[in-house]
């Protein structure tokens, strides 16, 4: 990045909530100028709290993953080099790098990042071979790909913390070498219990990769010339959402002798690229330096960071996907069940107690819970995300259950919801900034939100309506209008949301919409499965067949090879019961968004006023950019 020495010699602003947002650690800030990957603002930690804000929290961001197709494109915050401390280097010296080695950088970082974000849902297609192969009981059939994603996201919000202290490169080449030692365990996965805790390993290192690459190309990238180079982890991040399940497909075969198309090359295919991409960054980055902040430290990383916020919220939610996975095994009323859900919701209540009475860095701001607005978009936010990774390993299963599919087959019939849910989000994105520039306020965020809501609505409805007779039309009619409704909400949520903040609340906010986000498509996946379980379950029993029951393992496949009596009634029982599945997606349902609602800060109700998300749609800036404008403005 390139800055002018007018620029330094310009007179300090006094400190003020936006200033504090600006020298938070590094975490995810979404442009709301693309619609197809997560961005971040590189910025610089304090110790200073804002004095405005009512909740006892400082005010300090984390970072917060996504699934593979819903953020806007990166734009970077790079204002606050103001307060980069002397032992960082200055803008010029580190952008210095040429062409070439930009080029191979982002190379390097585009392979990681396609990795990380494909093994969320690689797995999707391959699962019932996997299930098959180790024995996988269905209380054990969502956990190979929950597993992956609650440590991914339970991880996040240490990483842009860590990252000051150790700095940039030292977490990313460390989340690799985690990522592929995970993923080379994956594949040499000898139970279903080995397999499991190794994607939580994986989990672990993708998180790390995720963010780190987005923070570190940010650096090296002059900032007049950061959205060309986004472009292609932009592209990446898209991609990955549609290789996945075809990946999977492809990596399928049974494993008794390992052969080459084994699921289990899926994980080691991994490691080569991994290797190649860490050999390719280290030269490119060679001799390069990252900004770390002075004061931050290992005492004040314990001291400040909310350890107590993090584990409850991750305690209850882990609880509950817990007690969901326990009705495959126990029932409903079982003690075990009941007990374990309860308490779930149980420590999330205290979660919620405590972020409100910390006086460490909360990880939710208090507008969150007081705004309605703010509150509404988080429901949409996490219903969202549980229907559409719901969708993705459902519809896979659907194939191969009802319709004999193989994997690689159920991952090309998967091609018209993960491709629509993809495209829709560009041209929304597109018209959101042009009914902005007509109107100068959230009502085009509104509109597409109802729109997304409904049209998905209507897809997930529609896909009830899909059973083992369905036509290949409505194969690819219906499943394209449940992702193109979905792709609609991944981009207009975020915008109202941080509207409804106040500007010291924007990098904390978006830390926790992100987190919320994901934690969705976690315990969707797994309610998912319960509720499938649940429905096939006694349906099966009067058969001559013992697919799901107790701890027996799940061969899809060989159903169609039993009588044909028999065969008929299976496929029947799986298609109703992934046919429940679609209705739990109907709480999609359309919720007004108020937009009378008062906004958590008044200078951005009146008409008169600049808010943030209004400067950050109209240039270059990031979200806490622009909250410093508008406090300027």
């Amino acid at each position: 990045m390139s800055s002018s020495p007018e620029r330094h010699e310009l007179p300090q602003p006094p400190v003020d909530a936006s200033i504090i947002v600006e020298k938070t650690p590094v975490g995810y800030l979404p442009s709301p100028s693309s619609s197809s990957t997560p961005s971040f603002a590189s910025v610089e930690d304090t110790s200073t709290t804002s004095s405005s804000t009512p909740s006892t929290c400082s005010s300090s961001p984390s970072l917060s993953p996504t699934s593979a197709t819903d953020l806007p494109a990166p734009s970077f915050d790079t204002a606050s080099t103001k307060t980069t401390h002397e032992d960082s280097l200055s803008s010029a010296e580190r952008t210095s790098l040429s062409t070439t080695r930009l080029l191979f950088a982002h190379i390097g970082a585009a392979m990681t990042l396609f990795l990380a974000t494909t093994d969320a849902t690689i797995v999707s297609t391959a699962l019932p071979t996997i299930a098959s192969d180790l024995g996988a009981s269905q209380f054990q059939y969502t956990w190979v790909g929950v597993a992956y994603m609650l440590t991914q996201t339970a991880f996040q919000p240490l990483y842009g913390r860590i990252s000051d202290l150790v700095g940039r490169k030292a977490v990313l080449f460390t989340s690799i070498l985690i990522f592929s030692l995970g993923s080379a365990l994956c594949g040499a996965a000898q139970s279903i219990e080995w397999l499991i805790a190794a994607r939580a390993l994986a989990g672990i290192g993708g998180g790390g990769i995720v963010s780190a690459v987005w923070v570190m190309t940010a650096e090296i990238v002059q900032e007049r010339s950061r959205a060309k180079w986004s472009q292609a982890l932009s592209v990446t991040w898209s991609c990955s959402a549609i290789a996945g399940p075809l990946l999977g497909g492809a990596f399928s075969g049974s494993t008794g002798n390992h052969g080459f198309l084994s699921w289990r090359y899926g994980f080691y295919i991994n490691l080569p690229i991994c290797f190649l991409a860490s050999v390719i960054m280290a030269l490119a980055l060679h001799k390069v330096r990252f900004t770390q902040t002075r004061d931050a430290s290992w005492k004040r990383l314990l001291q400040k960071f909310d350890f107590g916020g993090l584990v409850l919220f991750m305690g209850g939610s882990g609880c509950l996907i817990i007690g969901f996975s326990f009705v495959t095994e126990f029932g409903w009323t079982s003690p075990f069940t009941l007990t374990t859900i309860i308490l779930g919701f149980v420590i999330l209540v205290v979660a919620g107690l405590h972020e409100k009475f910390t006086t460490r860095e909360c990880l939710f701001p208090a507008t969150m819970v007081r705004d309605a607005t703010a509150a509404i978009i988080l429901i949409i936010n996490f219903l969202h995300n549980f229907a559409f990774t719901a969708g993705t390993f459902y519809l896979a299963l659907f194939y191969q259950a009802a319709h004999g599919s193989t994997p690689l087959e159920a991952g090309m019939k998967l091609l018209p919801y993960s491709l629509g849910s993809s495209l829709a989000s560009m041209p929304v994105a597109w018209f959101i900034g042009y009914w902005q520039s007509l109107k100068n306020n959230t009502s085009g965020q509104n509109l597409a939100i109802s729109i997304g809501l409904f049209v998905s609505t209507l897809g997930f409805g529609l896909l009830n309506l899909m059973n083992e007779r369905a036509s290949t039309a409505s194969q690819i009619v219906f499943p394209l209008i449940a992702g193109v409704g979905l792709g609609m909400l991944f981009h207009a949520p975020y915008q109202v949301f941080t509207k409804a903040l106040k500007p010291s609340e924007i990098a904390t906010g978006t830390s926790a919409f992100f987190l919320v986000r994901f934690t969705g498509a976690t315990i969707g996946l797994a309610i998912a499965g319960t509720v499938f379980y649940a429905r096939s379950r006694d349906r099966l029993a009067g058969l001559p067949i013992d697919l799901l029951e107790g701890h027996g393992s799940i061969d899809y496949a060989a159903v169609f090879s039993l009588e044909d009596a028999v065969r008929d009634r299976a496929v029947d029982v799986f298609s109703s019961a992934i046919q429940t599945v679609w209705t739990l997606s109907l709480f999609l349902r359309t919720m007004k968004i108020d937009q009378s609602a008062s906004p958590a800060h008044p200078s951005s109700s009146s008409s008169t006023s600049i808010s943030s998300s209004q400067l950050a749609d109209k240039s270059d800036l990031s979200p806490s950019t622009a909250s410093a404008a508008a406090e300027k403005v």
